[in-house]
């Protein structure tokens, strides 16, 4: 590569970063600006405080309930190798429900 094409990329990579950089300052200004316009200092405050109570009751309800002896209830959304107990324990279940099922059939 010619050193004139280093020279030129080398131009054009640091005039874009600099422009980058003026961008960011001129937005993060302007959006301070418009943060100080719009809210008071209390109701910035009070905004705050209401999305994070917000946020923590979608947390309170949306997260599962533990059943049992699960010590976490996400470690069970995901799969992990079947093994031979945890396999017939699945076996045992389905088994369970087909004796429901056909139990209910039978009386129909």
């Amino acid at each position: 590569m010619p050193k004139g094409t280093i020279k030129t990329i080398l131009i054009l990579v640091s005039l874009l970063f600099l422009n980058i950089e003026a961008a960011h300052a001129g937005l993060v200004g302007k959006f301070k600006l418009y943060i100080h316009h719009e809210f008071s200092d209390l109701q910035l405050f009070y905004s705050l405080l209401f999305l994070t109570f917000c946020g923590f009751m979608a947390y309170v309800i949306f997260t599962p309930v533990l059943i049992g002896k699960k010590k976490w209830a996400r470690l069970s959304y995901y799969s992990y190798p079947p093994s031979r107990r945890n396999y017939q324990s699945k076996r045992d279940s389905i088994r369970k429900i087909e004796e429901i099922l056909t139990k209910r059939k039978n009386i129909q």
